[in-house]
């Protein structure tokens, strides 16, 4: 009987731990990934990726830079946009990763209006047309993003 009861003290313990231990990470995670996020932002993009990129992976991040760097400066100084490359491999980037369902590379804008998200994964997009048509892609970025800042 004492033996029982120990197990169930226990076993309640460990389950009670482990849940606010997720809690905190998640929390933690949130509070990490708004801390470097500007009043003005209006459009996040992540890049998501593995360790070990191929040359498609590569190379999306490279055109999605591009369009940025190339057509958004202003608002990537201003904290409008905030462009940001995760691994989704280093324990840092976990919750992010799962949070937008991203378990290898994956293309996210996260357009942010009043305060309320609303993700657009153009994944499938990037890997479509980013090497094989990167005049495509990029027109394509740049005209989408236009229309996430409207």
């Amino acid at each position: 009987m004492k033996t029982l009861f120990y197990l169930v003290c226990f076993s309640s313990f460990a389950l009670i731990t482990a849940c606010n231990q997720n809690a905190k990470k998640e929390e933690d995670s949130n509070k990490t990934a708004n801390q470097t996020v500007s009043e003005n932002l209006k459009l996040q993009v992540f890049y998501f990726h593995v360790t070990n990129r191929c040359a498609t992976c590569n190379g999306i991040e490279a055109n999605v830079r591009k369009v940025l760097e190339t057509n958004y400066a202003k608002e990537m100084r201003s904290g409008e946009i905030n462009f940001k490359s995760l691994n989704v491999d280093e324990q840092e980037n976990k919750a992010l990763a799962e949070k937008y369902q991203a378990y290898g590379a994956s293309l996210h804008l996260v357009k942010i209006e009043k305060g309320q998200e609303k993700d657009n994964d153009l994944t499938d997009y990037a890997f479509t047309f980013s090497r094989p048509q990167p005049e495509v892609f990029l027109k394509g970025m740049k005209d989408t993003i236009q229309y996430f800042l409207k």
